[in-house]
């Protein structure tokens, strides 16, 4: 059970956030296309060839990412003290678990989402004045290697960002997502009890307030959310009216050729600005 005055605080702080995230991915970019790559999802395909679409990792994600948006994030009350007249007695069923257990599983789905997680990675790429990473494959890494993967490919390289990488930082915890894996938790009272303490060598969260959790998993939401909301926004108020205004209609993007060295190709947006293709529809 979410409170709504926290809903709309933290929704808040993550757009403050990926303001200045995409702020800067705007201003240092190797190249003008790269964010429109970075939403229509570019990667080396089967023949090693710069491929745009979802591909595989994003269509085994898909059913998961579409199922996040379209549940939305869960149960919310207007009570402030919600939390403070739960009775401290849990046994799996209450009306509170129950929210809870949808809120674990939304979290995971979050965190394992390899499709997410390559967006996310790709758009810190651009925040640091990186080239987009065409051979990134997240779907290939173990879940320690995610892990690590988060803590130092994403977080770490938002020390650009305090803002945001703060919010990242809090949001994810590898302790909390591992035991939610493996339902390795319960409720005490006031709190959440984490049962891989002590058994894992990487956990450091023995148990956490529900009010941290709420907190957490907020922010967690709305960083998924806002990541591709905003690409979205920056493709259809940027890119596709560019597109439209130019002679060709098409929009240059940088893609690696041979010997690792760049070369400049166009992509074509379909009729309506969703779907981008290097030929004309």
């Amino acid at each position: 059970m979410l409170r709504t005055k926290h809903v709309t605080k933290y929704e808040s702080d993550v757009r403050i956030g990926l303001q200045d995230l995409f702020d800067s991915a705007k201003a240092k970019m190797q190249h003008t296309g790269d964010l429109l790559v970075c939403q229509q999802n570019g990667f080396m395909g089967y023949s090693e060839s710069p491929t745009i679409g979802i591909g595989e990792e994003g269509l085994n994600n898909m059913a998961t990412l579409n199922s996040i948006s379209f549940r939305g994030i869960g149960d919310v009350t207007n009570d402030n003290n919600y939390f403070k007249k739960l009775d401290g007695f849990f046994n799996g069923t209450t009306e509170f678990e129950y929210s809870l257990q949808r809120e674990k599983g939304t979290y995971l789905n979050i965190w394992e989402s390899s499709y997410f997680l390559r967006i996310l990675t790709q758009t810190v790429n651009l925040a640091n004045g990186l080239e987009y990473d065409w051979d990134l494959n997240v779907s290939a890494m173990t879940p320690s290697g995610k892990n690590r993967h988060v803590r130092e490919q994403v977080i770490k390289r938002l020390n650009v960002l305090p803002t945001i990488q703060k919010i990242v930082s809090t949001a994810y915890n590898r302790n909390i997502r591992n035991a939610i894996a493996h339902s390795q938790y319960h409720c005490v009272q006031g709190g959440i009890w984490y049962d891989n303490f002590g058994s894992d060598k990487y956990a450091d969260l023995q148990a956490i307030g529900f009010e941290d959790w709420e907190q957490k998993y907020i922010m967690s939401y709305f960083l998924f959310i806002g990541v591709f909301q905003t690409l979205k926004q920056i493709k259809d108020e940027f890119y596709y009216p560019l597109s439209k205004s130019l002679k060709g209609k098409g929009i240059p993007i940088r893609i690696p050729g041979k010997n690792k060295k760049w070369t400049e190709k166009y992509i074509y947006p379909n009729q309506n600005g969703e779907t981008w293709r290097f030929v004309k529809t």
